[in-house]
């Protein structure tokens, strides 16, 4: 019986890609997916892929010209996901030593998601704790309300999702450039009833110019302020709206800050979505944002 299916979205970053592996243990109840986005040959030797040494590990090539992105490949991991649990991982981060004692205590867990605290890495290598997700948790705990990390921090790891829970309310990623996983932790958020939000460090973010959390180009953000101006309308119909409007301003202020043409092409949409007042507002806070170094982030 397969308990947890780990999945893994990977392009051109084998070694990185190995050290997630190595962080996972070797179980009979563990399914590893690994699904590579059209990785380049000249960075990747197909022969000796990551995985293929593995019992546990099943690989998916996407096939085309060009990389299908990060939500496309997890959406074809879910399509072959057996686990009663899905957690979801990014090919250039790892699982901390806690991980297999943390798969053995929550297997019957009874939860639709538990939220786990995570560590962060550096460029430079060192390790810390991860605030943005720490915090939330503390006050997810303290409030007794999983929307600040449930809602305000929608990342796709860190977790793990009943997977029966993301297929009963057919919960996808969507398939675009950047802020694939918005939508997704949002209707996650919206359907959840049953939750834990642990102390535990599960998962280490890896810092990395051009990984998936820190895909920094004008392109990325673009996509981005779309899935907000997605966000902003879902979140609407529960109130909490302002939430999206805070994320806009971000990668708006972002996409401002490297292409104005581009982001003067999204004004219409976000005035569209948010209202004169609303967006004149959002906008005028986005440009002083976009001032702000994210490359130091």
């Amino acid at each position: 019986m397969i308990n947890y299916s780990i999945i893994i979205p990977h392009k051109n970053t084998p070694d990185l890609l190995q050290r997630c592996l190595d962080s996972i243990p070797e179980r009979t109840d563990v399914q590893i997916i690994i699904i590579d986005d059209n990785s380049s040959p000249e960075k990747v030797n197909f022969d000796c892929f990551p995985g293929k040494d593995r019992k546990d590990t099943e690989i998916i090539f996407s096939k085309g010209k060009s990389g299908k992105g990060p939500g496309y490949a997890r959406n074809a991991g879910m399509s072959v996901a057996r686990g009663k649990w899905v957690i979801f991982s990014d090919a250039d981060d790892y699982f901390t030593q806690s991980f297999n004692e943390l798969l053995d205590k929550h297997i019957d867990d009874k939860n639709e998601i538990v939220f786990f605290k995570c560590l962060r890495e550096t460029i430079e290598g060192t390790i810390s704790d991860y605030p943005l997700i720490n915090n939330a948790i503390d006050k997810a705990i303290e409030s007794k309300t999983p929307d600040s990390i449930a809602l305000g921090v929608p990342c796709p790891w860190g977790k793990f999702i009943k997977r029966n829970f993301i297929v009963k309310h057919g919960i996808r990623y969507q398939e675009i450039t950047g802020g694939d996983d918005i939508l997704f932790s949002i209707r996650l958020a919206l359907n959840l009833k049953n939750w834990a939000a642990c102390e535990p460090r599960l998962y280490c973010v890896a810092d990395r110019p051009g990984s998936l959390t820190r895909n920094n180009n004008w392109q990325s953000f673009y996509s981005y302020s779309l899935a907000c101006c997605s966000a902003y309308t879902l979140l609407k119909t529960v109130s909490k709206e302002s939430l999206a409007v805070a994320w806009l301003i971000s990668w708006w202020g972002f996409l401002w800050a490297e292409n104005k043409l581009a982001a003067s092409w999204l004004i219409p949409r976000i005035v569209a979505t948010l209202r004169i007042k609303d967006a004149a507002k959002a906008i005028r806070k986005g440009i002083k944002r976009g001032r702000w170094d994210w490359r130091g982030a």
